[in-house]
């Protein structure tokens, strides 16, 4: 007998949908394509992704639970414009968030996962060099990625919204001339990590934290620079 929660869930290849409806609009808010304040339209969304608006309407609930997009009564949602204490809030997190992360990665990190770390730099030092659009992306990508490493799940559900947070936090606030996750600061991090130094390590990402956001102009007047628009585009994701 089925019961109505199984014969409501979405099946597997809804879920799979659903997922790549998500994880698209999640790249795209690191990638700045989509940017603070900005409107997400519902009906152009399903359109580009030619899927139903039902799976487009899940993913921004799921979006929303991880404050990355915010719903306006009678408006619609809209990528999340954290204020100037939000900010100070998530960094405050991030930062001895991560410092445990590098910590704990010393402990258990293989000769496998740095070999993983240091292929992911070259990637990221090629993206930074040619000026891709995705740098941002890889850069945070670098620290999910020593997370997964240290094995512990708890920690990496907590650092993954986080970072996708704080990569909103950098879109709102940047500089013209903003540090981005800089690419010879991962590499020390990397080398203290495979010589098992664990408060150097843990240090060197805490100090590699404070250099991103204080490169952040934190102030109400940015955030009131922001714009708030519609998406006019046919595919918003490109």
């Amino acid at each position: 007998m089925t019961s109505d929660a199984t014969s409501a869930a979405p099946s597997k290849p809804e879920a799979l949908a659903e997922e790549l409806v998500y994880d698209r609009i999640v790249d795209a808010l690191i990638d700045k394509r989509l940017r603070p304040g900005e409107r997400l339209n519902e009906a152009k969304l399903a359109s580009a992704f030619k899927t139903p608006r039902s799976r487009v309407r899940r993913a921004l609930n799921r979006l929303t639970a991880e404050r990355l997009v915010r719903f306006e009564m009678h408006r619609g949602a809209f990528v999340s414009l954290p204020s100037v204490k939000e900010a100070y809030d998530i960094f405050e997190t991030r930062l001895h968030i991560e410092g445990a992360v590098a910590r704990i990665a010393c402990e258990r990190i293989d000769a496998e996962g740095i070999a993983t770390l240091r292929r992911h730099l070259a990637l990221e030092h090629q993206v930074f060099e040619e000026h891709q659009p995705s740098v941002n992306r890889i850069s945070g990508d670098f620290h999910l990625m020593l997370a997964e490493l240290t094995g512990n799940d708890e920690l990496i559900a907590i650092v993954r919204p986080i970072i996708r947070r704080f990569c909103i936090i950098q879109s709102l606030y940047e500089r013209s001339t903003g540090v981005l996750c800089l690419t010879h600061e991962h590499q020390t991090l990397v080398d203290l990590i495979e010589k098992r130094d664990a408060e150097g390590a843990a240090a060197s990402m805490m100090e590699h934290c404070r250099h991103i956001f204080y490169s952040l102009d934190l102030s109400e007047r940015r955030r009131a620079e922001a714009n708030i628009y519609d998406i006019d585009i046919d595919d918003p994701l490109g």
